[in-house]
């Protein structure tokens, strides 16, 4: 079995690497990993935290991973999609070509369909790597605000991971960037 960890979730949601992995075994059904990776996991605080179920059964502990666990990694990838069509500009005004169609309404449409599918193969079914992107678009959305005429097709964003090149921008000092910005005039 291979399991990834993302230690910016695992930072996000306060769960060491340990419990993480518990979790994802009982959730996957692996049970006989445990004793050879020796994982010991804090049930107790793991069960206080709401990720863990108890449930004893003729002094027999066993242990079911609650929604809150199960939720970062199963959702509806339609609505997701949904989501992000419906934050990601539709149509600009670029300097020079006049409007721009960046994508369509419909996150069902069929001039969507090759970002969807390959928006699907990025987020994979991990809410937790959606909910990423979508904060990194606003971030985006917000840095570029002025020039969002020169803004990517949907579909040109999704496959060069745009997102990314903002994931170390402070929105603070993005906002003070943008107020003190001065352009050439010809």
């Amino acid at each position: 079995m291979k399991i990834e960890l993302d230690l910016k979730l695992l930072e996000e949601i306060k769960l060491d690497a340990n419990d993480y992995l518990a979790l994802y075994l009982i959730w996957r059904k692996g049970y006989g990993y445990f004793e050879p990776i020796n994982l010991n996991p804090d049930w107790a605080k793991l069960q206080q935290d709401g990720w863990v179920v108890l449930d004893l059964v003729d002094a027999i502990t066993t242990y079911y991973v609650t929604e809150k666990f199960t939720d970062l990694f199963d959702c509806n990838f339609d609505h997701m999609f949904a989501e992000l069509v419906a934050a990601y500009p539709m149509k600009v005004a670029s300097p020079t070509r006049g409007v721009r169609i960046l994508h369509a309404k419909n996150p069902g449409s069929k001039s969507n369909l090759k970002a969807k599918n390959k928006y699907r193969k990025i987020v994979n079914n991990k809410k937790h790597k959606h909910k990423e992107i979508m904060l990194l678009l606003q971030k985006q959305l917000l840095v570029d605000r002025d020039n969002l005429g020169y803004l990517q097709n949907l579909e040109t964003w999704i496959n060069n991971h745009t997102w990314e090149k903002y994931d170390e921008i402070d929105i603070n000092d993005a906002k003070q960037s943008t107020q003190q910005r001065t352009t050439r005039l010809l």
